[in-house]
């Protein structure tokens, strides 16, 4: 007889609902990972608000995820059952096909942002072996996730260093997850002047708990008084600026606040175009380098990291679920009801 689970399955723009699905099995070179904490992502919320249209109907998110393998499939050696593990969530670098996600945006398979019923918002995951990592000792699940974001963040860093970009002063404009990862990123290559810009006071005040400097902004926008503040708190405009955002109006805010001839690190994307004022950037010589994602390494490089910052992540855990709750508490982060920030559905 077949087995089953739950899983949180996203219909339509702010419609998901918990239902029954097969339990998965380990293939050939595969590991079943039972669940033990998921986090929801901000590209989670904006999937299910069709905001970013990056997420498809009858899909099962969440790519942010640790858990312990319970089955291997043949020739698998490692990890052993037993091991807690986080989730490396490329599984390929090319489009799934039509069968088993939506190849229209993205051109990796990517558990929970683009493979169907392949989303870690489920009791059970199969993976391929080699995108279980185990963790660190002493690292617990809902620290394990946050591999991920970081990864994000260390992907970033070293697309500036190979373009060998090395900040004296940086703004970084959010202070969400990512934001705040680059924070903590920043401090542990010994950057002292750095500022972060959010239009939530109390989220930007955040940064300054690890070291950076908050910059509350007015929600109605003055770019340039908001340069102002930043080049006298920094002694000079910042070489670097991290927009962790994605918006119109950050991506314009970001470019106000970049010296000339500096650098602009886009991770943010929620907004499909922006407005480019392009004498300007071109005047300046602004770079504009886009980073989207990670690979193994990068991935490699922020678990190793994380028992030296795990009392600074676990800070950013406010709030957590059950996986039946997942539905309304979604809606709620999508209304802006809640402001936690980050969410995690714990089995």
């Amino acid at each position: 007889m077949p087995e089953f689970m739950q899983a949180v399955v996203f219909h339509a723009p702010w419609d998901m609902k918990l239902e029954r699905l097969p339990k998965p099995e380990a293939a050939p070179g595969e590991v079943l990972v039972k669940m033990n904490a998921v986090g929801i992502c901000g590209s989670d919320v904006h999937g299910f608000t069709g905001e970013s249209g990056r997420r498809a109907p009858g899909m099962v998110m969440g790519h942010e995820a640790a858990g312990e393998v319970v089955a291997r499939g043949e020739g698998v050696r490692s990890p052993a059952i037993g091991d807690p593990v986080t989730i490396y969530n490329i599984i390929a670098h090319a489009p799934p096909d039509p069968d088993e996600g939506d190849p229209s945006f993205l051109n990796k398979k990517m558990i929970g942002v683009n493979l169907a019923k392949r989303g870690a918002m489920a009791e059970f995951l199969a993976v391929p072996a080699e995108n279980a990592i185990p963790l660190p000792s002493g690292i617990p699940p809902e620290i394990g996730l946050l591999a991920e974001p970081l990864a994000v963040v260390t992907r970033g860093w070293r697309r500036l260093e190979r373009l060998g970009v090395h900040p004296a002063r940086l703004a970084i404009v959010g202070a969400g997850t990512i934001g705040l990862a680059a924070v903590l990123m920043a401090r542990a290559r010994e950057l002292s002047r750095t500022v972060v810009l959010d239009t939530v006071a109390e989220k930007a005040g955040r940064a300054a708990e690890f070291g950076a400097r908050a910059v509350p902004v007015a929600s109605s926008g003055d770019p340039a008084g908001e340069a102002r503040k930043v080049e006298s708190l920094l002694a000079g405009r910042p070489e670097v600026v991290i927009d962790a955002v994605g918006t119109r109006e950050s991506f314009s805010l970001c470019l106000s606040l970049v010296e000339a001839g500096g650098t602009l690190l886009l991770i943010g994307n929620l907004a499909k175009e922006v407005s480019l004022p392009l004498q300007d950037a071109v005047s300046n010589e602004v770079c504009l380098v886009g980073t989207y994602g990670f690979d193994r390494s990068d991935f490699a490089k922020a678990v190793a990291i994380l028992p030296d910052i795990k009392s600074e992540l676990a800070t950013f855990i406010e709030g957590r679920c059950r996986l039946n709750e997942t539905p309304r508490v979604m809606t709620s982060l999508a209304r802006g009801e809640s402001q936690a920030l980050k969410t995690v559905i714990t089995f």
